[in-house]
């Protein structure tokens, strides 16, 4: 039997609190050319996914899927666990909250979680292991997910705790960047927040082939800029962005070669 990987966040799903989740499936698919299929849930309704080439990589559940999530329209980035049961009771033992209680359906069992900082997030336990669950390296999906903390130490020793991950601190200038890494590579990232006022929260990234260009038609499809196209040195050029609805998302053009 396959061994489900662990410690790497393997889905993202679009949650557009009451505001019309119509509007964000246009600007996104319009921004990175993403595409939609509506699938019919159990007991009615439907969900959809998000795909990107032939694979699909995130999606917009229904907001009946999701009552006891946060409000507000954000990304919820998806951990992958091999025993949801034993990582909520995990969490929970370390200060943690269940926000939506564990979930089993015919793909998997799901449930919504926040970290002892308020950050929310999912875990997600398959039904069966698929693949890796790396990041694929292709433009316009998924490509890394940076966790904004005030209290990095304290961030870094939960998630190791729950998702099993080890800790590579990359010092960069004044601050420190501490990366997860799971299997010898890098998974996430846990900073503090470039601006005031940031709550916990994961923000993933989408990588692109040109960030000054992803940014300027986001800018025109109604998007507000957070962070403009910036350079990393030695990782490639980076901007952040909030849709229409108000939920952030990084866009990230790695350095080629």
């Amino acid at each position: 039997m396959a061994t489900i990987p662990t410690g790497r966040f393997v889905w993202f799903e679009y949650l557009s609190g009451s505001k019309d989740p119509a509007k964000a499936q246009g600007f996104f698919g319009e921004l990175f050319n993403w595409r939609t299929q509506a699938m019919p849930v159990p007991g009615g309704g439907s969900y959809t996914m998000i795909a990107a080439g032939s694979d699909t990589i995130g999606g917009y559940p229904p907001a009946e899927m999701l009552k006891n999530a946060p409000p507000h329209a954000h990304w919820l980035s998806h951990l992958q666990v091999a025993d949801t049961n034993a990582i909520v009771a995990k969490v929970k033992s370390l200060g943690g909250r269940v926000l939506s209680e564990p979930h089993t359906m015919e793909m998997g069992t799901h449930t919504i979680v926040a970290d002892p900082l308020g950050g929310a997030f999912a875990l997600w336990q398959p039904a069966k292991a698929e693949g890796g669950g790396d990041w694929r390296g292709v433009d316009n999906q998924f490509c890394w997910n940076e966790l904004f903390t005030e209290d990095p130490a304290k961030s870094v020793a939960f998630y190791k705790a729950i998702g099993g991950f080890e800790e590579e601190k990359l010092e960069m200038g004044p601050m420190t960047y501490h990366i997860l890494k799971s299997d010898g590579k890098p998974r996430a990232g846990v900073t503090k927040p470039m601006m005031p006022g940031v709550p916990q929260s994961w923000l993933p990234y989408v990588q692109v082939a040109n960030v000054d260009a992803t940014h300027d038609k986001a800018n025109k499809l109604g998007a507000s800029i957070k962070v403009p196209p910036t350079d990393i040195p030695n990782v490639g050029r980076f901007s952040i962005l909030a849709d229409p609805l108000g939920a952030s998302l990084g866009i990230l053009q790695p350095k080629r070669g």
